[in-house]
């Protein structure tokens, strides 16, 4: 607790980026410069779609449709909430799953990926949810040997502590500011992803990588290339698959 924030509560809000709805495509805009052209006239799933800013930014950027895809209760309603602000029921559907009946020309899955525990299920969902042609956006970060890739910095800023202490030490201390009985990194919704992981995931999921991007830590991008190294200075990966 030497190392960590003052609990002052056992919940603090939900852990979600906070964007403003004019610029909710910005990053992706930045890692995949097509991507508003990409999505014009399509019918796009957010998959992992939070508080629905994104989902309403790809109605505003002229998707045929949107679906946004969020299984935790909370921020599905947030994000239906948020699109029916901005009018665009019409257009954009908030679900709490993906099935069957659901179809993508696009599927973005944002700030996500590094939670997912069986990321082979879900990169097979979302295969099988992509009309032929279509194309798959991965864009998340940090992964899990990044600085921060514990996702704890809500209540300690040192870097790597998911190196510096063991799994037990970390959950405890989490559990002062999360009141979800979370003993393993798999229950608090961790799922490791190191970018040896993300590869193997990639490589074996049947689709072609159209195009893939690794930046690094305070902008040190050469380290990419460095075996080991990679590891602990690549902080944000953007991926696109297609058939």
């Amino acid at each position: 607790m030497l190392l960590s924030r003052k609990p002052e509560a056992a919940d603090f809000p939900l852990a979600e980026v906070d964007y403003v709805q004019a610029s909710a495509l910005d990053t992706l805009r930045v890692v995949f410069p097509n991507i508003d052209e990409e999505i014009v006239g399509k019918r796009v799933i957010d998959f992992g779609c939070g508080r629905g800013y994104q989902a309403v930014g790809y109605a505003e950027a002229g998707a045929a449709s949107v679906v946004g895809v969020e299984i935790q209760t909370e921020l599905a309603r947030l994000s239906a909430a948020r699109v029916a602000q901005y009018g665009f029921a019409d257009r954009v559907q908030i679900v709490r799953e993906l099935t069957d009946e659901i179809k993508g020309d696009i599927i973005v899955s944002l700030n996500s990926f590094e939670h997912f525990v069986e990321p082979e299920a879900i990169l097979a969902r979302l295969k099988g949810s992509l009309v032929p042609g279509g194309r798959i956006y991965i864009n998340f970060g940090p992964p899990w040997y990044a600085p921060t890739g514990a996702h704890m910095g809500f209540f300690c800023k040192v870097p790597w502590i998911q190196l510096l202490f063991s799994e037990r030490t970390i959950l405890e201390a989490r559990s002062f500011y999360r009141s979800d009985g979370a003993r393993t990194y798999r229950e608090a919704g961790l799922g490791q992803m190191s970018i040896a992981k993300f590869e193997r995931v990639i490589r074996d999921c049947g689709l072609r990588v159209a195009s893939q991007r690794y930046d690094c830590v305070k902008r040190q991008n050469y380290l990419r290339g460095v075996p080991v190294v990679r590891e602990l200075a690549i902080n944000r990966v953007s991926c696109i698959l297609m058939e």
